[in-house]
């Protein structure tokens, strides 16, 4: 039973239909947001309908514990209100009356005035008071109750997707409804929704409509405009398509048939069923098997243009044994296409911008069927649009996933598999990211929809096209797989809007020269899928390259070749003139008949680029060598895996006969083996130096070079040791010395003891002056040399060739226009092997040259490896993997103990601050002046050099000729810290780059009586053994004093286990080497240490610059897969130093 008032909507009913916008008429803003804010903290206690003078009263809880009583009526369709406040008979509104207002609106009609949403029960409880039975009430007071009104339903929409939309008349069945599932919307628990959607009709509509007459509810449609009911017909109707091809028009109807084939009126499709309505009301069922449900075969009648219902009928059932075909109303039969006579055609156009270069192609996709032409975007579009709106977080946002999920879907395409039996957990190895858990879902998701469009169709799609032209219906089949592998192969989309534009037919280049590249491939794919093309108007196709190199030894070894490269593209030869073009993809050559040529490669994807890549001009022979004769191209023997490779690509690449077997044993490799230990080695290897030592003897074997580059303390000395004897044991005596060791000064005495200890058999000589070079070369196997020596005695090493060259601490060579670099590299060697664990320190350069030594013409030319490095890093850097080889003690030395770092920032002492002042305001100066008057180079050399006069007031003062009254707070720290030391009984190593700073420590040391060593640039070499040897013996001083350049690198220095640097360097590899003479195989006890920085300095903005270098040595060396940041220090950093 429901309750209605007697008048014109002035009772409940009036409040029911009463607009909320009534509340805001009660009083100012100012009102109504105070008034809101007594609603939403429940002042409204209690609600109270009084039928008979059609009033609602509220009890409103106001300030000071006072209720006020506020009484609401409606009057020709306004709220009328009434406060018993004072402010009410003040301004004719109040706050009171607000929020009586915003409760009636929540109780009656269930709406939150504002926004805020009150809690049921509460709502409920107010509507309970006003006597609403739905919650419990008792009837509405003084009002007359009438019968419910009959229930009807009235279909008044078919939606896209075949729901059913009705209105509800009367009272609302919800428990009908809610027995198909059908929940309406409510508020509160109490507002209904008076409309609702039968989705399904297919399986839902005939049980609604029998159930809702035995509920006597009335179900009618007005979707022809007059009101029929709404019935299930029995039977099933037939179903024809018409189609009537006349002039260049074609004619679609649907004809829909009784069993006894008398006509009948249908007015709705009900898509996703098979159902139709007829315009009686009826609801009949469609049998038509073939063409799948009835309701997704589009309007019953349409009239298009040929060319636009040719468009439009690339779709699923576009052949069925329904359909009829007529012309001029005659009945036509459909002339069979063969499959030779059915083609799949690209018009390319290449988009140009005001400088006539090329910024796109555009292109359309045809099916051609003996003549008759339709274009296929449709298809594109829904190949794509399945992939491209699938919905993958950022799925699409990074090149490599696009790529791999182009090329993945690729391979799905090619499996010949349907989606009910796709297992995509076969790919999720080689698409790692893609089946991360992060996209797994989409990408599973994409490769079923492109196979749901295929299915959809159906495998063997037949289409049939009016040929207005000819008068005639034709029917072909039309491969949809190829259609979809196409469009997933047509370009390098390495982006959304890459897939987007695709989707419209739109091919963006990302610069000019890529036009190039991106016509090769599509000319590539549409051959490899038998599609044709026509570029800019003008068919287009593409001849196999044939490519033969003839290759001969430059000289008499087999360190360098002369290349003589043919290539022929169909019956021509093409030109060395071309070649260039040929290398940009830009060569195409008009054949007679007017017709393009584009060169391919007969082999697989790729070769193509690998063939450009080797063809590029910026190749250069040794220093040294005569120019190559008749043009011919010359490469290192590095360079010519890269040319064998070729083969692989059908290229005929001919050998001289030693050549030919060492590349057959590269091209047999099966790993580099064991090492086999010689019987002179007094040493146990660990496992990964005899890693080590077998990946140097392969290198030397198959006559290539190597860089180990293992960190510090891991025993490259040892390796290298243990190669040689092994060299030595299963080589024939030469008469004369076969290896030469180049090193720094300070290193040729612990060589000696090297080999004393681990190989004593070794007969090894060392020339420290030219006239010794006779008789050890004479005389020894072996000879030790310093990098000085090299170049000032390579008069007397240059006749001689050795077999074996090693550089140790090889980053000596890292400028490549220096003097002994450029000695070193004219050493007559067969094989080199460079030592060092800092193979770069601040730009990629140095790394360029340290391996240039190493595996000479790895890299080319420097500004080719410039050039190259800045293009495709992971190419170039990936040349030099197979011949760098680096361990990290923290993933080798698992047993070695920790080594803890920290920096100490000091406070300068009130008179250094103020001389450092000083020196910032000249410093300034000098860097500015340098920068504002020569060349960039210059001016840095001029800003270092004034830099230093800084650093070196941070260590101190005195350093400069100016007296301090008290030691600087760096040698105050040092001298407690010394002491503390040598009371537990630690030893410790100090380091500065300054003469100045050692003397300081000495005066410290010598004040606190306190026992040191000493040794620095001007140390002999002849003593600085004898001093590494007291120190490591543990029977003299346990401290050591070293300069950074001079004990650096190369020293075993275990005895100590902390480790002060006194003022930071550049490079921290620098200062990395410095540490690990102490963090190394030998050390049993923790490491620490401890760099010294002045608070508020250039030593403390140092520590970012070290940070930016440290991360160019971990992209070269550890992670040579990434592109560097740039190094070096530029005017800014410089800028930096001085002014934070």
């Amino acid at each position: 039973m429901t309750t209605t008032t007697q008048g014109k909507l002035e009772g409940l009913e009036g409040f029911e239909k009463l607009d909320v916008g009534e509340l805001y008429y009660i009083g100012d803003r100012r009102f109504v947001e105070r008034g809101l804010s007594y609603y939403r903290q429940f002042a409204v206690e209690s609600l109270d309908w009084d039928g008979e003078h059609k009033r609602m009263t509220a009890l409103v809880q106001g300030r000071r514990y006072l209720a006020y009583e506020v009484s609401l009526e409606v009057r020709k369709g306004r709220l009328v209100n009434e406060c018993e406040c004072p402010a009410w008979d003040t301004y004719g509104g109040c706050k009171h009356s607000v929020a009586a207002a915003a409760a009636m609106f929540l109780s009656v009609q269930g709406i939150s005035v504002g926004g805020y949403e009150m809690p049921d029960d509460y709502a409920q409880e107010l509507r309970k008071q006003l006597g609403y039975r739905d919650v419990g009430g008792d009837g509405h007071k003084g009002e007359v109750e009438v019968p419910e009104s009959a229930v009807e339903f009235m279909l008044t929409e078919v939606d896209s997707f075949g729901g059913l939309g009705f209105t509800i008349e009367g009272s609302v069945p919800t428990s009908f409804l809610n027995s198909f599932g059908i929940q309406l919307v409510s508020a509160y628990g109490f507002r209904l929704s008076r409309e609702f959607t039968l989705s399904s009709p297919e399986q839902k509509l005939e049980p609604f409509l029998r159930k809702a007459a035995e509920a006597q509810i009335a179900v009618s449609t007005v979707l022809e405009g007059e009101v029929c009911p709404l019935t299930m017909a029995e039977g099933a109707l037939h179903l024809e398509v018409q189609h009537d091809l006349s002039s260049d028009r074609v004619v679609r109807r649907m004809r829909f048939m009784d069993t006894s084939g008398e006509p009948l009126d249908a007015v709705y499709l009900i898509p996703k069923s098979s159902l139709v309505i007829l315009s009686d009301g009826r609801v009949c069922k469609v049998c038509s098997s073939d063409l799948g449900m009835a309701g997704d075969l589009g309007p019953i009648r349409m009239d298009l243009e040929v060319e636009a219902f040719n468009e439009q009928n690339i779709t699923p059932h576009s052949s069925s044994a329904c359909y009829q075909f007529t012309l001029g109303s005659k009945k036509k039969k459909l002339h069979e296409v063969k499959p030779e006579q059915a083609n799949i055609e690209l018009d390319l156009t290449a988009m140009e911008n005001v400088a006539g270069e090329w910024e796109a192609f555009e292109f359309d996709l045809h099916l051609n069927l003996d003549g008759c032409r339709v274009e296929l975007y449709e298809l594109q579009s829904c190949f794509l649009a399945s992939v491209v709106h699938v919905y993958g977080g950022k799925l699409l946002s990074a090149k490599r996933r696009v790529r791999a999920l182009c090329d993945l879907l690729r391979r799905v395409l090619s499996s010949e598999c349907n989606s009910d039996h796709l297992d995509m957990s076969v790919y999720a190895e080689d698409y790692e990211e893609l089946f991360d858990s992060n996209y797994r879902i989409s990408v599973c998701e994409a490769a079923e929809n492109v196979l749901k469009v295929v299915e959809r169709f159906a495998e063997d799609f037949q289409v049939t096209l009016a040929d207005n032209e000819r008068g005639r219906w034709l029917r072909g089949g039309l491969d949809l797989r190829k259609i979809a592998m196409l469009m997933f192969s047509l370009s390098d989309a390495s982006s959304r809007s890459d897939l987007l534009a695709l989707e419209e037919g739109r091919i963006e280049l990302s610069h000019p020269d890529a036009g190039s590249e991106a016509l090769q491939r599509i000319v590539s794919v549409c051959r490899t899928l038998g599609v044709q093309v026509q570029f800019n108007e003008q068919a287009i196709r593409s001849e196999p390259l044939s490519i033969s190199v003839d290759t001969r030894a430059s000289g008499s070894d087999i360190d360098w070749f002369q290349l003589h490269p043919s290539i022929r593209c169909g019956e021509r030869t093409i030109a060395p003139e071309e070649w260039q073009k040929l290398i940009l993809g830009q060569l195409l050559i008009e054949d007679k008949d007017g017709s393009l040529i584009m060169p391919q490669l007969e082999a697989s994807e790729g070769g193509l680029e690998l063939l450009a890549e080797l063809l590029r001009p910026q190749r250069k022979g040794p220093e040294g060598t005569k120019p190559p004769e008749n043009d011919a191209l010359q490469v290192s023997r590095l360079e010519m895996l890269d040319w064998i490779m070729l083969r692989k690509h059908g290229v005929k690449v001919t050998l001289p006969e030693e050549a030919e077997k060492l590349f057959t044993s590269l091209a047999h490799f099966q790993g580099v083996g064991d090492f086999v230990q010689p019987a002179a080695l007094d040493a146990e290897l660990r496992p990964y130096q005899q890693e080590g030592c077998a990946w140097i003897d392969f290198l030397y074997q198959h006559r290539f070079g190597a860089c180990l580059a293992d960190d510090m303390g891991l025993g490259k000395t040892v390796q290298t040791i243990a190669f040689l004897a092994r060299y030595f044991e299963r080589s024939a005596p030469s008469g004369t010395a076969s290896v030469l060791i180049v090193l720094p000064p300070s290193l040729v005495f612990n060589w000696q003891e090297e080999f004393a200890r681990f190989a004593p058999s070794l007969k090894v000589a060392e020339c420290l002056s030219k006239p010794s070079w006779t008789s050890s070369i004479k005389d020894a196997q072996i000879i030790l040399t310093t990098y000085d020596r090299v170049r000032l005695d390579m008069s007397s090493i240059e006749p001689h060739r050795f077999e074996i060259v090693v550089f140790d601490e090889a980053h000596n060579l890292k400028n490549v226009a220096a003097a002994r670099t450029k000695a070193a590299a004219h050493i007559n060697r067969r094989f080199t092997l460079c030592l060092t664990g800092t193979p770069v320190e601040n730009n990629a350069s140095e790394f360029y040259s340290v391996m240039s030594a190493a595996v000479p013409g790895i890299f080319g030319t420097l500004k080719s490896f410039k050039e190259y490095f800045r293009e495709a890093p992971d190419r170039i850097l990936g040349r030099s993997r197979p011949f760098i080889l680096r361990r990290t003690k923290e993933k080798i030395l698992k047993e070695l103990p920790k080594k803890e770092e920290h920096e100490l920032f000091l406070q300068m002492s009130p008179l250094q601050k103020e001389i450092y002042t000083r020196t910032v305001a000249e410093v300034k100066a000098e860097v500015a002046e340098a920068y504002d008057d020569r060349p960039e180079q210059q001016a840095g050399i001029v800003a270092l050099a004034a830099i230093l006069r800084l650093r070196q007031v941070c260590v101190s003062p005195e350093l400069l000729g100016k007296h301090l009254p008290e030691h600087a707070p760096k040698f105050a720290y040092m001298a407690d810290k010394l002491e503390e030391l040598q009371a537990e009984g630690h030893g410790a190593l100090v380091f500065s780059q300054f003469i100045g700073g050692l003397d300081q420590m000495e005066t410290v040391a010598k004040e606190r009586g306190i026992s040191y060593l000493r040794m620095d640039g001007r140390t002999p070499v002849s003593k600085r053994k004898d001093i590494v040897n007291t120190f490591q013996s543990g029977n003299g001083p346990s401290f050591f004093f070293i300069s950074l350049k001079t004990g650096g690198v190369g020293l075993n220095l275990t005895r100590a286990n902390y480790v002060f640097h006194l003022d930071p360097w550049w490079n921290p590899a620098v200062e990395n080497q410095a540490s690990d003479r102490a963090h190394r195989i030998g050390q049993t006890r923790s490491v620490f240490v401890q760099r010294l920085i002045m608070q508020h300095s250039i030593e403390a903005r140092m520590l970012e610059l070290k940070a930016r270098k440290a991360e160019l040595f971990r992209q070269l060396v550890e992670e040579p897969g990434a592109k560097a940041a740039k190094a070096g220090l530029s005017r800014d950093d410089f800028e930096y130093l001085l002014n934070g």
